[in-house]
């Protein structure tokens, strides 16, 4: 009896201490689910295989969820903006992952002729030297119209389409142009053997920035830049992310940073396509809010809505405003566009016109020349020409490129001599002494084999923008400038360039807009713990955060691809009327899931965020949705669309649908 005693007396200690392991082992296993709260982000994690790329390897994998911890000046090696809310990797443009994706194009010959037409000043001029390549001068002769826009007296759809041809008067040397006179197109014809037909030899157009009556009026409370105000440039180019200019641009992104131009590198596009961008750019307003206050449906034009052009024009500024593709221009595209002429000078009559009378040459589906001419050189041309016309004035100025970039990453190496000779003549003409100006571009490419990868992913929603200020305004504004330099690898977006424009205009100003109200001017010190909420951008479109790639044959994945196919054919069930009579969009189904990524920080808030690319059948679409899980799955914003659909939705007339819609 003694020895038993003895002996539990001397496994009392064991016990305790088994019983302490257990205990502790318990708490561990509660802290540990509640920690990852989701059961079934636990169930992905366990079958997480390793980072996606070598890139992921050369970042560290969570934030400091304390705000407050490790406070810097927002910058860090290998990334481009660095902070506890924001993150962006800075990855090398040749990237191994896109590096296939990417060659150079051969330059575009439009003619193997050269032009036998030209406007000198505000001559036009036969080139005499050219015409024996056409038969000699005596074989044709040649005659020019005028283009001319008037404003409809009353509404109708196609209001912004209008345009007139005049009569062709024949000329044989030079014509002098009145100041009226805008957009010329030349036309030369030859006569046959048949007396009675002539063959078009040459059709070509000339837009001339010349100062009118109405101009001049305007001019005289204008005269020149007081040194305190500048003019502003804005020239835009499609589709261009940050580092495909740097692939694709190679001369001009030398000379920008040798002039030392300024790159925003944490420039964040808003929304999905060009049309929100830049209305937040110029208005100030997201998509939601343009819907509400002035253009509640596409067939209402976008005249009510408040451009910032026309609070410069209030001011005394000359405007003007051109693109190079009528077809798919930013506020045309599946849209009635302009009642009435929005700028003091107004390119689209002239390309109107120039789609219509020239022979065309198409690349990727959109018209690269009008005849003899490079789409894109005419609004270079015209943008040196209104710049350096108005140098010595006070003006505003939007000029935006489609056709050689829109639609193919490699494309814009076509023009890379072309906008390094535009930026060399904005040089040599005393255009930068006196212009505020911003190069940019909307967002990257938003389709494609590239937009299957995670850089690709990130380059849709990082495009370039590089901005200039005179030497005058850098020496009056130091403070001005400093923050500037100082706001580069911060966190940015259209928002902010909004306010940007506004203190060009206004000086000192309120902050904030209504679709933005932690916005800033970039000459304003921006906070350097900016998160994608303060600056307007949503969760789908944000590049702030870090990714760990997931097994894509989960069954939670699965679960999650369906549930935002659902979200697919619900959005088509309401649209039902907007489709043509006895067509039907397919029921979309679930083919595969491509890949899922993780956001790897946020696991202490209850929920988990996942970026999903899944594959639809019929039709093979590409979608990519961002998905919040917080025990039941709920969309972040809107479903991308991330290869082409031609004519799989032709049957459904609305243009936000037409990219979940299969015909049938």
């Amino acid at each position: 009896m003694l020895e038993c005693l003895e002996l539990r007396s001397r496994a009392r200690p064991f016990l305790r201490l088994l019983l302490f392991m257990c205990v502790l082992t318990f708490l561990g296993v509660i802290y540990f689910f509640s920690y990852t709260s989701s059961v079934s982000y636990m169930k992905i994690l366990h079958h997480t295989t390793n980072l996606e790329t070598d890139f992921y390897n050369t970042v560290p994998e969570t934030y400091p969820l304390d705000p407050s911890a490790n406070q810097t000046d927002g910058s860090r090696e290998g990334y481009l903006v660095w902070s506890p809310s924001c993150r962006i990797p800075d990855i090398d443009p040749w990237h191994e992952s896109i590096r296939h994706f990417v060659s150079r194009l051969e330059p575009i010959v439009c003619s193997d002729l050269p032009p036998l037409s030209r406007v000198i000043g505000h001559t036009l001029q036969l080139i005499h030297a050219n015409s024996h390549l056409y038969g000699g001068e005596k074989s044709f002769h040649c005659c020019y119209q005028e283009i001319t826009r008037r404003d409809a007296d009353k509404f109708y759809p196609k209001a912004d389409d209008n345009f007139s041809v005049s009569k062709c008067i024949d000329f044989e040397d030079t014509v002098n142009l009145t100041s009226e006179q805008q957009f010329i197109m030349v036309k030369c014809a030859s006569v046959t053997w048949f007396w009675f037909w002539e063959k078009n030899i040459y059709t070509n157009l000339h837009a001339v920035v010349s100062i009118r009556k109405d101009i001049k009026e305007k001019l005289q409370n204008n005269l020149t830049p007081d040194r305190q105000r500048m003019s502003v440039l804005i020239v835009g180019i499609d589709s261009i992310s940050r580092l495909n200019l740097i692939r694709t641009m190679p001369k001009t992104v030398s000379l920008l940073q040798r002039m030392g131009w300024v790159e925003m590198k944490g420039y964040n596009k808003m929304d999905d396509n060009t049309f929100p961008n830049l209305m937040a750019i110029l208005t100030g307003m997201n998509y939601t809010q343009v819907r509400k206050e002035c253009m509640q449906t596409n067939n209402d034009p976008v005249d009510e809505c408040p451009f910032i052009w026309k609070k410069f024009s209030e001011k005394g500024y000359i405007t003007g405003y051109g693109e190079d593709d009528p077809t798919i221009g930013s506020f045309n595209y599946e849209k009635t566009g302009f009642f009435k002429t929005p700028t003091d000078y107004y390119l689209r009559p002239f390309m109107l016109a120039a789609e219509k009378n020239t022979i065309l040459k198409d690349l990727d589906g959109l018209h690269v020349c009008l005849g003899p001419t490079l789409s894109t050189n005419h609004i270079y041309k015209y943008a040196t020409d209104f710049a350096t016309t108005f140098r010595n004035n006070l003006y505003f100025a939007l000029f935006w490129m489609n056709s050689l970039s829109h639609s193919n990453l490699n494309t814009p190496s076509v023009l890379d001599l072309r906008t390094l000779k535009f930026l060399q003549d904005l040089i040599h003409n005393g255009v930068l002494n006196n212009t505020f100006v911003v190069f940019l571009s909307d967002h990257g490419m938003r389709f494609g084999k590239i937009r299957e990868t995670y850089v690709g992913w990130l380059e849709e929603r990082l495009p370039f923008i590089f901005m200039w200020m005179p030497e005058w305004y850098r020496k009056l504004y130091p403070k001005k400038y400093a923050n500037f330099l100082d706001n580069r690898k911060k966190l940015t977006s259209p928002f902010d360039l909004h306010l940007t424009l506004q203190e060009v205009l206004y000086g000192e100003h309120d902050n904030g807009t209504q679709s933005c109200p932690n916005c800033v001017s970039m000459f304003d010190e921006v906070p350097w713990n900016r998160s994608c909420n303060d600056v307007g951008v949503t969760q789908h479109w944000c590049t702030c955060y870090e990714y760990r790639k997931l097994t894509t044959q989960d069954i939670s994945v699965q679960s999650m691809a369906r549930f935002t196919v659902g979200e697919i054919n619900l959005l088509l069930e309401d649209g039902r009327d907007m489709l043509e009579n006895n067509t039907q969009c397919a029921t979309l189904r679930v083919k595969q899931v491509v890949s899922v990524r993780s956001k790897v920080y946020e696991r202490k808030l209850g929920y988990h965020d996942y970026v999903i690319l899944f594959e639809t059948m019929p039709g093979q679409a590409l979608f990519e949705a961002t998905v919040r899980d917080s025990g039941q799955f709920k969309l972040l914003d809107t479903i991308s669309r991330i290869n082409s659909y031609g004519s799989q939705s032709k049957c459904m007339h609305n243009a936000f649908l037409r990219k979940y819609c299969f015909c049938v």
